[in-house]
């Protein structure tokens, strides 16, 4: 969003509840400025530091980027008189489930919503929300032109990217690559894990008591740059139990990955036959066939790579956020 609103113009700033996190270098690189104000943990003195930066520094929007901060852009919105733009970047029943208390009034504080899935907006609009105040806005990735360069021909390398928490089900990604090793003996298979969390330790065991080596199943850590992993990789398994509209297999299709996902949040929106295939969550065995029906076909692997690259182009790219963000700050 960032980089789109630079490329309009619009100088936006950042404020910022935590400091050092993984993108304020690159924020900063592209000339924002970040302020801190998460310097209380006291939710009454944070609002009061942000409306103190903002009359200080006056905007012509407020825009939070997470459902948890949804609250302090819309008081903070109405205290200023100035437009106030919420986010809602799950499926909202875990967002809610999040915030118990609160979470109604994360809904309804700001002037409007900022969402990135259908599935999403419906569940607001059941909530009494109305439609008129939720925007969809896809989330978008950059796309990579250096895609394919680098991909084994003998070897299949699978991914796993994301917070090793057990919203992310990581542990089922250890159970298929211990399922795959023993469905195919003959091939060079690799499974890489990319992220850290809380589960890693319990992961690094199970992952042995499953008998695979560390030369089979590789735990990466968090990478400030995945792009490298994108290109090595051939099939991205996301074996989540809900999600919203998932960066991470728009990151992979954009770099021409097959893609197996659950049919959880808006995975379903953004993931097609062509360049993909969706699976029942709850269904352990439908995730082991669909990795299985690429690993033995590498034709259908680079086909799905190259669909869905070119599925992210017309609908996720920059360009398309540009306009779409544009269109709803001017109340379109």
């Amino acid at each position: 969003m960032l980089r789109a609103l630079r490329n309009e113009g619009i100088m936006p700033r950042v404020l910022c509840l935590t400091s050092g996190e993984v993108f304020e270098q690159e924020i900063l690189d592209l000339g924002i400025q970040v302020d801190y104000v998460g310097s209380s943990k006291n939710q009454f003195a944070r609002l009061k530091d942000i409306i103190f930066n903002l009359r200080r520094k006056p905007v012509d929007a407020i825009q939070s980027v997470h459902f948890y901060t949804n609250i302090y852009a819309g008081l903070a919105g109405k205290a200023l008189g100035v437009s106030s733009f919420g986010a809602i970047r799950s499926d909202l029943i875990n967002e809610l489930s999040s915030n118990p208390v609160f979470g109604r009034w994360h809904l309804k504080l700001p002037r409007r919503l900022i969402v990135n899935s259908q599935l999403a907006i419906d569940r607001a609009a059941a909530r009494g929300i109305d439609r008129s105040k939720l925007h969809l806005l896809r989330n978008a990735v950059i796309d990579d032109a250096e895609a394919f360069t680098s991909r084994s021909n003998s070897r299949i390398t699978m991914l796993f990217a994301g917070r090793l928490v057990s919203q992310k089900r990581p542990e089922r990604f250890i159970a298929l690559a211990a399922e795959l090793k023993v469905l195919y003996p003959g091939k060079e298979l690799n499974f890489l894990i990319a992220g850290d969390g809380p589960l890693r330790d319990s992961l690094e065991k199970l992952a042995e008591e499953r008998g695979m080596t560390s030369g089979e199943i590789h735990f990466l850590g968090e990478q400030e740059n995945m792009s490298d992993l994108y290109k090595e990789a051939d099939i991205l398994v996301l074996t989540s139990e809900n999600e919203g509209t998932p960066n991470v297999i728009l990151e992979a299709m954009a770099n021409g990955m097959a893609v197996v996902a659950t049919k959880v949040g808006g995975v379903p929106e953004i993931l097609n036959s062509d360049c993909g295939i969706v699976v029942d969550p709850n269904h352990f065995p439908e995730l082991v066939q669909a990795v299985s029906s690429l690993i033995g076909d590498r034709e259908k692997r680079v086909r799905m790579g190259s669909r869905g690259r070119e599925f992210v182009r017309r609908n996720h790219s920059i360009g398309y956020l540009q306009k779409q963000l544009l269109t709803i700050y001017n109340g379109g």
